[in-house]
């Protein structure tokens, strides 16, 4: 029940922040994001189950507490926040550096998601087994979440100008991303 725990207060804590900032600043943009976040995240479900069913390398069965579909049911707003942190600083980085800024972007995911891995197994929020790791994270990992990174950034980018709807889009999208993501690099590393 540590995993519950943990992940929805990290959850909770990040969305006050960013809603109460979207709400006390009025911020259409970061509103977007937020939506877009949350499809994401919702949509993100399908990779868990793929991970969970069809590699068998992830194992959430540690965290306990409530599950939806095979993930915990913190995890739809933990890949919202990650969704809305990656897009608008890749989004910037885009904005600033072009091409450079998405490898930049890319890089930032491949080495910033290993932490969590390593944390996550710690406080027992997953662990994963039965592929090649370094330390106690997937390479599929590692290469999946530079793909996602560069995704999320270029989804941003729809959201700048963009609608409700386009923002829905632009999470479905962002969702299947990730599946698509990890696929490639479970084929390529495993």
């Amino acid at each position: 029940m540590v995993g519950l725990a943990t992940g929805a207060a990290l959850n909770f804590v990040d969305n006050c922040l960013l809603v109460g900032f979207t709400v006390v600043r009025r911020d259409a943009l970061l509103a977007r994001f937020l939506l877009f976040g949350v499809v994401v995240g919702l949509t993100e479900l399908a990779a868990d189950a793929w991970l969970v069913d069809y590699t068998r390398t992830l194992d959430y069965s540690i965290g306990g507490g409530p599950m939806v579909w095979r993930s915990p049911l913190w995890m739809p707003l933990a890949w919202e926040v990650v969704a809305v942190q990656f897009g608008y600083i890749g989004l910037r980085l885009w904005e600033r550096f072009g091409n450079i800024g998405l490898v930049m972007i890319g890089m930032l995911g491949a080495i910033n998601i290993p932490f969590y891995e390593e944390m996550a197994r710690r406080i027992h929020w997953w662990q994963y087994s039965g592929c090649r790791m370094i330390s106690f994270t997937p390479w599929y990992i590692i290469v999946g979440e530079f793909g996602i990174a560069v995704a999320l950034a270029l989804l941003a980018q729809t959201l700048r100008r963009g609608s409700w709807p386009v923002a829905v889009v632009a999470g479905l999208t962002g969702g299947l991303s990730i599946f698509a993501c990890y696929a490639v690099a479970f084929l390529l590393t495993d």
